[in-house]
């Protein structure tokens, strides 16, 4: 594979699981707590990290 389809790849796979963790704290916080919006923080931090970790792949690659 071409390191352009990879890193294009690795984008994609990054903003999916980035969205999936945002989703996913948001109803564990309304599942436990009651509360849609204290989820929220959690989740876009678990979202910039997963983007800084495959950021870091991508240029290594």
């Amino acid at each position: 594979m071409k390191k352009n389809v990879k890193r294009v790849i690795y984008k994609i796979i990054g903003l999916v699981l980035g969205v999936l963790s945002v989703i996913l704290c948001i109803k564990l916080s309304k599942h436990l707590m009651g509360n849609v919006l204290l989820g929220l923080p959690i989740g876009v931090f678990i979202a910039a990290s997963i983007r800084q970790y495959t950021d870091k792949i991508i240029k290594k690659l």
